[in-house]
C-alpha cells in the first residue's frame, strides 16, 4: 500500500514540476505545423476566389482573402487548416485530409434530423516514433466555426473506421468521425485533436496548445 501511494505521489509530483516549468517558459509547445502550400502556390489565378462574393465562407476568405492579416508564417503553430499536418514533438504526425458531406447510408446508420448537415471528418495518423502507440489515447471533436455551434454524433458505418488499437512505428492509418451540424450555424468546421498519453501528461507537453484545424463541409 505503502509503495502504491509513494509512486502516485512521485507521478502527480512530476506532472506538478512540469506544470511549473513549463509555465515558467515561452517554449512550452505540444509541436510544429506542416502547412500544405505547394499546391495553392502552383494553382492558376484564375482559381482565385471572389472575395466580395457574400456566399464565400469564413474559412475559404480567412485562407484567400485576409491579406491584411498576418502573413501565414506568422500563424501560430496549432492554427491549421484542412490538408495541414501537425508534427508532435515526439515524432507522431496528424493530418486532417478531409470534411465532407455525408452522402450515402447503411441499413442501421444514424441519419440526422432535417435542418441538420451531415458530414465526416477524415484524418491520417503517422508513427514516427521507434514504438507503437496507443490510438485511444487520442481524444477529437468537431464544433462550429461560423457562428459557433453543437455539433452531434452520428453513428455511421458506410464508409467509416473508428480510430482504436495499436499503431505500429513506422506506420500510418486513416481514421473518420461522422457528426451532424444545424444548418443555422453555416458549414466552417473547427476539428480539434487532444493528446491524453501519460508520457504526455508527465514531461508536461500538454500543457501546450491543442492543434486545430477549419475548413468548411464539402
Amino acid at each position: 500500500m505503502h509503495t502504491r501511494a509513494t509512486a502516485v505521489a512521485a507521478v502527480v509530483a512530476a506532472v506538478l514540476t512540469a506544470t511549473l516549468s513549463a509555465c515558467g517558459s515561452d517554449e512550452s509547445k505540444q509541436g510544429t505545423a506542416e502547412r500544405a502550400t505547394a499546391a495553392a502556390e502552383s494553382a492558376p489565378a484564375s482559381s482565385t476566389p471572389d472575395c466580395g462574393d457574400g456566399d464565400l465562407s469564413q474559412a475559404d476568405w480567412m485562407e484567400d482573402c485576409a491579406d491584411d492579416g498576418p502573413e501565414k508564417g506568422d500563424q501560430p503553430e496549432t492554427e491549421l487548416a484542412v490538408g495541414d499536418t501537425f508534427a508532435y514533438t515526439d515524432g507522431l504526425k496528424v493530418k486532417v485530409d478531409s470534411i465532407t458531406t455525408i452522402t450515402e447510408w447503411g441499413e442501421y446508420d444514424t441519419e440526422p434530423e432535417a435542418g441538420q448537415t451531415p458530414f465526416r471528418v477524415t484524418w491520417t495518423i503517422t508513427n514516427g516514433t521507434k514504438k507503437p502507440y496507443d490510438l485511444d489515447e487520442f481524444g477529437y471533436q468537431a464544433q462550429g466555426a461560423t457562428t459557433g455551434g453543437e455539433t452531434e454524433s452520428l453513428y455511421v458505418e458506410l464508409g467509416s473506421k473508428q480510430m482504436t488499437g495499436r499503431l505500429a512505428a513506422g506506420r500510418s492509418g486513416t481514421f473518420t468521425s461522422e457528426y451532424s451540424l444545424a444548418k443555422t450555424d453555416g458549414k466552417d468546421v473547427l476539428f480539434t485533436m487532444t493528446r491524453m498519453d501519460e508520457q504526455w501528461l508527465e514531461d508536461g507537453s500538454f500543457l501546450g496548445e491543442d492543434p486545430h484545424w477549419t475548413g468548411t463541409i464539402k
